[in-house]
């Protein structure tokens, strides 16, 4: 049991369907793990092999998909930082993880580099830029890395081999970095398809952060089923029903705050939801005015 196991099946029987949809940026499973090989090979040339971690600093995207089967594929281990921190708590994740790489996008870029220049990062190698633009000096671009570099064979860890480091919430003191392996993130991944209907038409929207444990169950049950993956940079009530009517979205994943954001925006009356056969929430009691409301703007 590897979870890289999953991309291969993929293109075995969706292989030109979408794996991946973010804005303009659409992949097959084809191209897409045929990225993700390429992007394992920079990574490993960075030094992510053999268990080292990678670290992602961003909002949600394709490339933060991307990023985390690469660094399984080079046979690391992903470190999804919490985008809510403040600039010691990334650092202390950052040092604690012993993170070589981080990766960061436009709104984290200024944060890592001044962590960075002021030494507070001591175990960051390499960091690289995942946004659209030039990279900003000191950073590789991450187009530029995946492009030169060559597909390499999948490293096959498995099984008890560690695969992410998930830091809990440091409500009672510091963050703890929660070890989770291969074995454990497929097994909750076969319980969740069934229990979430997930089925190989899916189109999940990625709209809760990624850096979550609670977004990361679609991203693995999603792809074992070798389904649709579309993705927003972060949830908004406008952007998500603009993406449900724009693509066709059949899942998603909100916590009770955004459900009544979403059902009590002025005029989702005026969106195509249809699509939708399942809005899973979670974290705290959902109201039963909400669960009302939602059946009202969609009731199927």
């Amino acid at each position: 049991m590897y979870i890289t196991q999953a991309l291969r099946r993929a293109v075995q029987v969706n292989g030109k369907a979408i794996a991946t949809c973010d804005g303009e940026r659409v992949h097959s499973w084809a191209e897409c793990v045929e990225r993700i090989a390429r992007l394992g090979g920079a990574l490993a040339r960075l030094g992510i092999r053999d268990g080292e971690r990678a670290a992602i600093l961003a909002l949600n995207s394709d490339r933060y998909y991307e990023f985390i089967y690469a660094t399984l594929w080079a046979g690391g281990v992903f470190v999804p930082v919490n985008t809510r921190l403040a600039p010691p708590e990334i650092a202390f994740w950052l040092s604690d993880s012993e993170s070589k790489v981080l990766l960061v996008d436009d709104a984290f870029a200024a944060i890592a580099a001044t962590l960075k220049a002021a030494g507070d990062i001591p175990s960051v190698e390499h960091m690289v830029y995942v946004g659209d633009g030039a990279a900003p000096d000191g950073m590789l671009a991450f187009e530029e890395i995946l492009q030169a570099a060559r597909p390499m064979d999948d490293a096959g860890r498995g099984y008890d081999d560690l695969a992410g480091l998930f830091y809990t919430g440091g409500t009672t003191g510091r963050s703890k970095g929660v070890m989770l392996c291969h074995r454990n993130l497929i097994a909750n991944s076969f319980n969740t398809m069934p229990t979430l209907g997930l089925r190989e038409d899916s189109r999940w929207l990625h709209s809760a952060p990624m850096f979550h444990i609670a977004d990361c169950v679609a991203i693995f049950a999603g792809t074992q089923i070798a389904g649709a993956h579309y993705f927003v940079p972060g949830f908004t009530p406008e952007g998500v029903l603009e993406a449900v009517q724009r693509w066709g979205i059949t899942d998603m994943l909100l916590v009770p705050t955004m459900c009544n954001m979403l059902v009590n925006h002025p005029g989702v009356e005026d969106y195509d939801l249809s699509s939708l056969r399942t809005i899973t929430y979670g974290a705290s009691p959902m109201p039963e005015a909400v669960v009302v409301r939602a059946l009202e703007v969609i009731p199927d």
